[in-house]
């Protein structure tokens, strides 16, 4: 009797252990099926002092919907309806419909963290969460602009040279947008920036590299790092000014025009070299150097302008042009520690030609118009020659105009035609014609039966011809 007791007790208590297992997993089942849905879904960085509105939502009635906003003081219970406390309130259409949100009037340097919702449905007793990171956002410190040194010093580079930059922010909440630029041109976009973020105190670093082969025409120019940032109204920006030094750059020989024999005549040359080169002039074989006169004192020569950038202007004057001046022969040499050029300019009293410059679009215009004029005259010819188009009327008016000729010889000569008194028995046509007339029947025949009555008889003293 004791033994089956204790058997019926052990059963019950396996059967208390089954339900309370079932009961659990039921219970699990329930809270791992309530998802709850949380916009913003991604991090959101906002601006101190702005509103922000996070919304979470469920599919079914909440019985309580509480929220845990960073920098206040444990969890806030809200409703539709509460009046807003510290800028704090419900958002959303109601518990009822499974919205549970917050609306934070003005955001907080504290409210920088991980914000929470959660909520209980009226059918489940289990809670259910989400979470969102908040990020207030913190401007970055001035963007700091380093570059590879030059073979001239810190900003000063040769032609040709590689110049390696890079461009950072530091300290920005979330980590700063970073470009560079030479001038207007944005450079390094080939490499993506990188990032370089910090869970301590929130330090981030952004980081922007390029790399670029510097050409003559980059001396001047301004290299530019530009940080921008949720939280700046307008980007930082730090620069630093390149200086390429290179040498006198070549050009096509020089030609100047419209010059008035007896008036004055001014020569200006535009040279691009970096530093200041030296010039000389040539006319014929004298030499003139800058800022001089010739033996003549008629030609003399300026002191070159810097114009910026690597641009000099070198003006040549010739007080009374001469037909001579014309034909002779004017070089411009300038030459820095970077090599040297020569340039050669040749005068005319002509008018200068007009420089028709035109553009990819109306050369493709003409090629084009060109193409369409030879496919029309092409088809005007096949037209022609097969009888086509605008060319078939005259075809068929040639074709009826060669059968109307055939059919009218066999009309005057086919019986029925005509009243049978106008044709006489062809054996009274033979006996009628002279014998004289022998040598060419047909022809006479023909005008017969024709009905050519007009046959003039012959004069009397023109002599006609008779057989031998």
């Amino acid at each position: 009797m004791c033994m089956k007791s204790t058997s019926h007790f052990k059963m019950t208590i396996a059967w208390v252990c089954l339900i309370g297992i079932l009961c659990s997993a039921s219970v699990k089942g329930l809270k791992s099926n309530l998802v709850v849905d949380i916009e913003p879904k991604r991090q959101t960085a906002v601006r101190l002092g702005e509103s922000l509105q996070i919304l979470c939502r469920v599919g079914r009635p909440l019985l309580v919907c509480r929220v845990e906003i960073p920098g206040e003081a444990g969890g806030i219970v809200l409703s539709k309806g509460q009046p807003p406390e510290d800028g704090i309130e419900y958002y959303g259409e109601g518990t009822e419909t499974g919205q549970c949100g917050v609306n934070i009037a003005k955001i907080k340097e504290s409210h920088d963290g991980i914000f929470k919702c959660t909520v209980t449905p009226t059918d489940n007793r289990a809670e259910a969460q989400a979470s969102v990171r908040i990020i207030v956002a913190k401007p970055p410190k001035s963007p700091e602009l380093h570059a590879s040194p030059g073979s001239y010093g810190r900003n000063t580079y040769r032609k040709g040279e590689k110049l390696e930059v890079s461009c950072s922010a530091p300290s920005g909440r979330p980590a700063a947008n970073v470009s560079l630029f030479l001038d207007d041109e944005p450079i390094g976009n080939e490499e993506r920036p990188t990032i370089y973020d910090s869970n301590v105190d929130d330090i981030s670093l952004a980081v922007q590299n390029a790399t670029r082969s510097l050409d003559w025409t980059d001396n001047g120019k301004v290299l530019r790092c530009v940080a921008s940032h949720i939280a700046l109204d307008r980007p930082k920006e730090t620069t630093m000014q390149l200086q390429v030094f290179y040498p006198p750059q070549p050009q096509p020989n020089i030609e100047r025009f419209g010059y008035v024999i007896g008036r004055e005549g001014i020569v200006n040359v535009t040279v691009y070299a970096n530093p200041r080169p030296h010039f000389l002039w040539r006319v014929n074989d004298e030499k003139i150097a800058e800022g001089h006169p010739d033996e003549s004192n008629r030609i003399e020569t300026s002191t070159a302008v810097d114009l910026g950038r690597g641009a000099w202007s070198v003006i040549l004057t010739i007080d009374s042009v001469q037909k001579s001046d014309t034909d002779k022969e004017y070089i411009l040499e300038a030459r820095n520690d970077e090599g040297a050029s020569e340039y050669r300019i040749v005068l005319s009293t002509s008018t200068e030609p007009a420089d028709i410059d035109l553009d990819a679009g109306s050369i493709i215009g003409i090629v084009v118009g060109a193409l369409v004029l030879i496919l029309i005259v092409f088809l005007l010819i096949f037209a022609r020659a097969t009888g086509r188009w605008c060319f078939a009327a005259r075809r068929r008016g040639d074709e009826e105009a060669a059968s109307g000729v055939g059919a009218g010889s066999e009309a005057h000569i086919t019986p029925g035609d005509e009243d049978e008194e106008d044709h006489e028995d062809p054996r009274i046509i033979d006996e009628k014609m002279p014998q004289g007339g022998q040598e060419n029947p047909i022809h006479a025949s023909t005008e017969y039966v024709n009905g050519r009555t007009d046959v003039k008889e012959p004069k009397k003293d023109e002599k006609t011809d008779t057989p031998v």
